[in-house]
C-alpha cells in the first residue's frame, strides 16, 4: 500500500526509500551549501517519480490497457451506420437512431463496462472507407460477412441468419420451390454485382443447358415485385426480410429456398455480422467481448425478441452459427 505524505511543502510517497534519503541528509542545524540543496531536491524529485510508479495500479492480465487507461474510463468505440435499410438501421419519428442492428449494440453496451459505444450516421460508401482508415471502429449495417471482407476487417459472430427465397405472382407454379433447379428456364431481374445476381450467374455457369434467364436492371425492388405480379418476369430472388418490407400491397407470394443447399453448392453467405476495423486498439479484446455479449443475448432469447419486434414476427436470429462458435 502506498500513502502520500507532505514533507516540507513537497508531496512525497512514504516509501522505505524516503526515510533513508532524508535520514542521511543534513541535520536541521547544519548550514546547506547550494550543492547540498540541489542534491536533496533531486533526491526528493526522484523519490516522487519512484513513488508515482509504485502507486500506479498495474494493468490486469488480459486487460484492455494500462492502469491510467482504466482510470480514464471505458474504451470508446465509434459505431458507424448508413441509417438504412429499415428495419435493420433507421431514424425513428424523433430522429433517434434505432433498428435491429442498433438496439442489439445498445444492449451489448450495457453488458460491457469496459467498452462504450458512440453512434454516427454516414453515407454507405463512407462506412468502408472509415473502417479502412480506422476512423470508424465498428460498422452496423446488415453486412454480409463474406470471405473477401474478412480479409480486410474483423467480424463479430453473426446476429442475422438470412432466409433466401423467391417472390412470384400469386397462383404461379413456382409456389413451393426450394431449389434453383426449379427455376430453370424462368425469367428474373438481376442487379449487376448483387449477391443474389452472382448466385444466379454461378448457377447458369454450372448448368449451361438449363439456364435461368436474367434481365439486368437498376429497378428498385418494389418496382421489380410489381412487374412480377403483372407477368413482366417469373420471379425475383430475394431475402424474406426485404420481401416483407417492400412487397406489401403487391400481388406476390414468397417461397423460401433451401439455405443449406445454397451454402453447399454456391458458397452463399447467409449471415450478417458487425465489421470491426483492424486498426481498433485492443481489437482482439473488443471482438472477444462483443461475441461474448452476443452469445448471452442469443441464449436468453433477446435476439429472437428483438427480431420479432422489428421484423413483424419473423425470427432472423442465427439458429446455428452462434452455437457452432461456442
Amino acid at each position: 500500500m502506498c500513502h502520500i505524505t507532505l514533507v516540507n511543502g513537497w508531496i512525497v510517497p512514504t516509501l522505505s526509500l524516503v526515510p533513508r534519503i532524508f535520514a542521511r541528509g543534513l541535520r536541521k542545524d547544519t548550514p546547506m551549501t547550494r550543492f547540498a540543496r540541489t542534491t536533496l531536491l533531486a533526491a526528493a524529485l526522484a523519490t516522487v517519480a519512484l513513488g508515482a510508479s509504485g502507486c500506479a495500479p498495474a494493468a490486469s492480465a488480459g486487460g484492455s490497457g494500462s492502469g491510467a487507461d482504466a482510470e480514464a474510463g471505458p474504451q470508446k468505440l465509434l459505431v458507424a451506420t448508413g441509417g438504412s435499410p429499415r428495419p435493420f438501421t433507421f431514424l425513428d419519428e424523433n430522429d433517434e437512431l434505432t433498428g435491429y442492428d442498433i438496439e442489439i449494440l445498445k444492449l451489448v453496451d450495457e453488458k460491457l463496462p469496459d467498452l462504450e459505444f458512440e453512434f454516427q450516421v454516414a453515407e454507405f460508401p463512407a462506412l468502408f472507407a472509415g473502417l479502412d482508415s480506422g476512423r470508424f471502429n465498428i460498422v452496423a449495417n446488415n453486412l454480409s460477412a463474406t470471405e473477401e471482407r474478412r480479409e480486410k476487417y474483423d467480424f463479430s459472430d453473426p446476429y442475422i441468419e438470412a432466409q433466401f427465397g423467391v417472390a412470384f405472382a400469386k397462383g404461379s407454379p413456382l409456389a413451393g420451390a426450394t431449389t434453383l433447379d426449379e427455376l430453370a428456364g424462368k425469367r428474373t431481374f438481376g442487379e449487376p454485382g448483387l449477391n443474389f445476381t452472382k448466385i444466379l450467374e454461378a448457377y447458369n455457369e454450372a448448368h449451361p443447358d438449363k439456364k435461368i434467364e436474367i434481365e439486368y436492371t437498376e429497378l428498385d425492388l418494389q418496382s421489380q415485385y410489381k412487374k412480377v405480379a403483372t407477368g413482366g418476369a417469373d420471379f425475383v430472388f430475394s431475402d424474406k426480410v426485404v420481401y416483407d418490407g417492400y412487397a406489401k400491397g403487391v400481388d406476390v407470394d414468397f417461397s423460401q429456398l433451401d439455405g443449406e443447399k445454397l451454402v453447399e453448392e454456391y458458397g452463399t453467405n447467409l449471415f450478417s455480422a458487425y465489421a470491426i476495423s483492424k486498426q481498433t486498439p485492443n481489437v482482439d479484446h473488443v471482438v472477444e467481448e462483443l461475441n461474448g455479449a452476443l452469445r448471452e443475448l442469443a441464449a436468453d432469447g433477446t435476439l429472437t425478441k428483438l427480431s420479432t419486434e422489428f421484423f413483424d414476427g419473423l425470427d432472423v436470429s442465427p439458429k446455428t452459427a452462434l452455437a457452432e462458435s461456442e
